[in-house]
């Protein structure tokens, strides 16, 4: 009997020692990947980026070159940082006219909690009367192509040219929110991410992983930690827009390119073809496959992409 009470009492400090460095790690873990200011983000990353409050949303954006001016959207979870290389190739033919999304880098949360499609459409065109801007092209990539095609149906004569890398719309998607969503718990683990855990978080849709360097997960985890920017993007992951999107698609006019990675681990080659089925109102339509290449190609291709995109945009239109 004593031997029994000595091993409960055992087992029962063992599970407290346990608890305790349980409560600790999550504390630790909490505590180290708090939110960060938007001031210290715009103090380190901010450089030349300007800020305009388009329907409560306080937009961050930056406009460089000149030309017919260019809108640059970025990909899921990317900033509008992610066009550098593309800034510097087309700088001198374009104005070009980038901005994060909301839930992502300086622009932070939507105050009103909507993170649709048709939402992020109504503030790009509040950016472009801001800027003065009637007509643009626009190039966008993985989710910021989603919003391009969406802008480009519902804002007809607001469009030029399209360019979609990666766009999603198509069927047969990989990524399990897309397909049914998150539970109600994940929005917490969210804030329990350490930077060391997001590197093998970027490199999972990219061929070469040297794309991913130190400098680039440190950024991409500063700006995750953006102050309200983790619930957000939860808001707007849960809020993905599923169903058959041919109705916009078919609403189209604009010459439109399309660009796709041939291993694409998230969004299947084979949807190039879909989105050229689709487009059956476009001007033009062409399509441009890179080989050895995942689904961010404005990292993976910097330079040969901001070239296809540059001839296409500079050609005739039928």
């Amino acid at each position: 009997m004593i031997l029994l009470r000595k091993l409960l009492r055992g087992l029962l400090v063992t599970v407290a020692l346990l608890i305790t460095l349980l409560a600790c790690m999550l504390t630790y873990l909490w505590m180290s990947n708090r939110d960060l200011p938007m001031t210290y983000l715009e103090e380190k990353y901010g450089q030349g980026v300007q800020r305009v409050k388009v329907d409560g949303v306080n937009l961050a954006y930056r406009v460089e070159g000149e030309g017919p001016p260019l809108v640059l959207i970025h990909s899921h979870f990317y900033t509008m940082r992610q066009w550098q290389a593309w800034v510097e190739a087309l700088a001198q033919d374009f104005k070009l006219i980038r901005f994060d999304l909301t839930s992502h880098g300086l622009t932070g949360p939507d105050p009103s909690g909507d993170y649709s499609r048709a939402r992020g459409a109504g503030l790009l065109a509040g950016l472009l009367d801001h800027l003065g801007v009637e007509r643009a092209s626009i190039a966008g990539s993985s989710t910021g192509g989603g919003l391009a095609w969406y802008f480009a149906a519902n804002y007809p004569q607001r469009i030029d040219k399209l360019v979609l890398i990666n766009a999603p719309g198509m069927p047969r998607v990989t990524n399990k929110y897309m397909e049914k969503g998150l539970p109600d718990w994940a929005g917490h683990a969210f804030y329990l991410l350490p930077e060391g855990l997001f590197r093998p978080f970027l490199e999972a849709p990219v061929v070469d992983n040297s794309v991913i360097t130190d400098d680039l997960v440190h950024e991409f985890h500063q700006m995750y930690r953006g102050e309200g920017n983790r619930m957000a993007e939860f808001h707007r992951m849960r809020a993905w827009e599923r169903g058959d999107v041919t109705p916009h698609l078919e609403k189209i006019t604009a010459p439109t390119l399309v660009m796709w990675g041939e291993d694409n681990p998230q969004l299947p080659v084979e949807h190039v073809n879909q989105y050229r089925e689709k487009l059956v109102n476009a001007a033009l339509v062409e399509t441009r496959v890179y080989p050895d290449t995942g689904h961010v190609i404005p990292l993976e291709r910097p330079a040969e992409s901001a070239r296809d995109a540059l001839r296409f945009l500079q050609g005739a239109t039928p």
